[in-house]
């Protein structure tokens, strides 16, 4: 979180704001049921890490309205000039100690989303409002979406900015406390699966990327302008497996939640390389709600329950890990994922105390 305007005010006001952010902050905790802790400190601006169990359906809606009423009371106790407006960058992932602070895939990300110019740009669009929140897309579909608490969907619109000098795409949603007196937010196109207009191309690209010709698929697909949805979804499809044999797996990342934004039943293919490119980037966390998300969409994807028990036996949690792959097991039916079902279960026995048949009564 950070404070619009900071750099312009005088030293004594500078440090009347940063006051004013903690008090905003520590009130807002307070709402949230939060520790009132701030981890790390950079002049205008805050980082906080609530603890790894929070509820995170019931601390983010009430995280957002206790920053709105937190600023709300702060600056009727200012005059005009001391007033604060405020900007937050929401999301979830993989967090690391390190000797300077704190590091980690879901700190890149939130930085990256704080210096985002949509989120730069929204006070200025919305004089009214106090507080901006933009919020990774992943964190979106994951709890935004679902309506939890006094949180509204409908009041938050998707953007997508570049930061090419950062090889990073922004693909987010944003929330203004008051849009009163500024412009409506474009509304995004309505999710549909019609037929691709460009589909020779589109197969010619696809051929190329079989046989390894990157480069040239690549070309083809930046030379079309899709003509629907159906035409974006194809090529989008197409340039995340680019990016995934090319190694650029956040951008990859992008262009697949891109295309879960437009068509949010998308196959479970489009879940599962999300996952795995999570999973590439360090990120274990988003890797494993990617694929409880799916499973919640489509309970009998018997991948998704494999790639589950195989990420919690990653991470050493054996219990869930033979459930999932149970689970697997009892779906796979002609699924041709039996050798590989087999190849997790004995690498997880392998880890497991052998139990002898003169024992088995006792176990």
């Amino acid at each position: 979180m950070d404070i619009k305007d900071w750099s312009w005010r005088a030293v004594p006001e500078q440090i009347r704001a940063q006051q004013s952010l903690i008090n905003v902050v520590y009130g807002a905790c307070r709402e949230a049921g939060l520790p009132e802790q701030i981890v790390q400190s950079s002049g205008d601006g805050v980082l906080v890490i609530p603890p790894g169990d929070i509820d995170e359906s019931a601390v983010i809606p009430d995280l957002i309205r206790g920053l709105t009423i937190s600023i709300r009371q702060e600056n009727r106790l200012l005059s005009d000039p001391a007033k604060i407006r405020l900007r937050l960058a929401l999301t979830s992932g993989m967090v690391s100690t390190g000797p300077t602070g704190f590091s980690g895939p879901a700190i890149i990300d939130c930085f990256r989303l704080l210096d985002s110019p949509p989120l730069k740009k929204v006070l200025s669009d919305y004089p009214a409002a106090d507080l901006a929140v933009i919020v990774s897309n992943y964190l979106y579909m994951d709890v935004i979406q679902h309506g939890f608490r006094d949180l509204r969907p409908e009041e938050f619109w998707h953007v997508q900015s570049a930061l090419p000098e950062r090889d990073y795409t922004i693909n987010a949603w944003m929330w203004a406390s008051d849009r009163t007196g500024g412009p409506s937010p474009a509304a995004g196109p309505e999710p549909t699966t019609s037929a691709p207009a460009h589909s020779d191309e589109i197969v010619t690209a696809r051929d190329l990327i079989r046989s390894g010709k990157l480069r040239e698929a690549t070309r083809i697909l930046d030379a079309i302008t899709p003509e629907g949805d159906g035409d974006r979804l194809a090529v989008l499809d197409a340039r995340a497996d680019c990016l995934i044999a090319t190694g650029h797996h956040q951008q990859a990342i992008g262009h697949l939640e891109e295309m879960l934004r437009i068509q949010p039943d998308a196959p479970a293919g489009v879940y599962l390389r999300l996952s795995r490119g999570h999973l590439e980037l360090g990120n274990i966390h988003a890797a494993r709600h990617t694929l409880k998300h799916l499973i919640g969409l489509i309970p009998v994807e018997p991948e998704a329950y494999l790639e589950l028990g195989r990420l919690e036996r990653l991470a050493g949690d054996r219990g869930s890990a033979l459930t999932h792959l149970a689970e697997a097991a009892k779906l796979l039916a002609a699924e041709g994922m039996a050798g590989r079902l087999i190849e997790e279960l004995l690498e997880l026995s392998a880890t497991q105390p052998v139990i002898t048949p003169g024992r088995a009564g006792q176990a």
